[in-house]
């Protein structure tokens, strides 16, 4: 079974209209769909990252990774991997090398699991059963564990005040979601969300970046007062480990990052650097699927706990959710928590009452909607 083409696919929808207060910034869902396809019709779903990079991502799939990749054999998934990731010694190897490399790493997946009519997961490994969960928020949901559902928590986008945070976050928790996490930079909106869900939701915080160690040590104090349950990447730059590790051992609040880190090489020096208490790889930058098997079983044999990180709705999402079944260290997986006008899944994870479910499907567990495809498609994204 040999690839014939590989085909990309850029998704615009809106968002849903809602009586919700609007976010700041983005109001669309992005996908770049990567579609693998073999000579025996058999095709694999792959997606890549949106928005300025877009361009810059189809340009490596199309030109760097497809002209070799035509013509092998699509189920030797580790052996393309090997073949993509050497083919990047010239080009960078991560960032936006291999985030078109991890696409087509996911596609490959979709691939081997319809071939042999198997979840990726199985493929992997199966289902590991966690029994305890570390936040007093989740404990109920451990307690309602199934085999094949995992823990999600509402991943909100960023509001213009502190009482519209408090709104969305009502809403997430009025859906079913016992964990909400924040996009904000002022303590107002964190003060505001705990008052709306009270004390027996878990709330964690996101600033992506924003500040320097000094005031991120600042801003860690005051969130310890509203039972904050992790800072996320509260450092700039995020790859700033020795600052990161020293904002660790003086913060209130457990420290996460991981998001933008690839390859187990440089998730080994965030370990080496002892510089998270909860580790959030994406598996778009990680390098795909079976990079991030790896990073797992590197946090697993640490005893760090895995929270990772996913704001898109589709194969990345699956994907997700897949590595999230395989690990017992996995306490809680990202969803966004908002909605778009049309779903570019006809079937896919299910999320219901802070989890989520895969659908019954091999490989990565989900079908397009080619009416949804055909209606949204365009030919570049909108600039932010």
């Amino acid at each position: 079974m040999k690839i014939s083409d590989i085909e990309l696919v850029n998704v615009n929808i809106p968002l849903a209209a809602s009586n919700l207060p609007k976010p700041v910034g983005r109001n669309y869902g992005c996908y770049m769909l990567v579609r693998v396809k073999c000579d025996n019709g058999l095709e694999g779903i792959g997606e890549g990252y949106y928005g300025n990079s877009a361009s810059a991502i189809a340009a490596v799939i199309r030109d760097a990774l497809s002209p070799d990749l035509i013509g092998q054999e699509a189920t030797n998934v580790a052996g393309l991997y090997e073949r993509m990731y050497r083919a990047g010694f010239y080009s960078g190897r991560v960032g936006i090398y291999f985030y078109a490399l991890s696409a087509v790493e996911m596609a490959l997946w979709d691939i081997l699991g319809k071939h042999y009519g198997a979840p990726v997961h199985a493929l992997l490994g199966g289902v590991a059963k966690r029994t305890v969960a570390p936040y007093p928020s989740l404990r109920a949901l451990a307690n309602e564990t199934e085999d094949n559902t995992v823990p999600v928590y509402a991943s909100m986008q960023t509001y213009r005040t502190a009482e519209e945070v408090g709104i969305v976050a009502k809403a997430a928790v009025d859906a079913g979601f016992r964990s909400v996490k924040l996009h904000q930079v002022d303590i107002e909106s964190v003060k505001m969300a705990r008052e709306a869900v009270g004390d027996d939701v878990e709330i964690t915080m996101d600033v992506n970046g924003f500040f320097n160690p000094l005031e991120a040590e600042r801003f860690a104090n005051e969130l310890a007062e509203y039972n904050v349950g992790w800072f996320e990447e509260p450092i700039w730059p995020p790859d700033d480990y020795r600052a990161l590790a020293q904002l660790r051992l003086r913060s209130p609040v457990p420290i996460a990052s991981g998001e933008n880190e690839s390859t187990i090489y440089g998730f080994e020096r965030m370990f080496e650097a002892d510089c998270v208490d909860i580790l959030q790889p994406e598996v778009l930058v990680a390098g795909g699927i079976l990079e991030s098997t790896k990073v797992y079983a590197l946090a697993q044999a640490r005893n760090i706990p895995i929270a990772p990180h996913n704001f898109k709705f589709g194969p990345v999402c699956a994907a997700t959710i897949h590595l999230s079944l395989l690990f017992s260290n996995v306490i809680s997986t990202e969803t966004p928590w908002f909605k778009l006008e049309a779903d570019i899944l006809k079937k896919g994870p299910v999320i219901s009452n802070g989890r989520a479910r895969l659908a019954d499907l091999p490989g990565l567990g989900i079908l397009v909607d080619e009416d949804v495809i055909k209606e949204y498609r365009i030919e570049k994204f909108p600039r932010k």
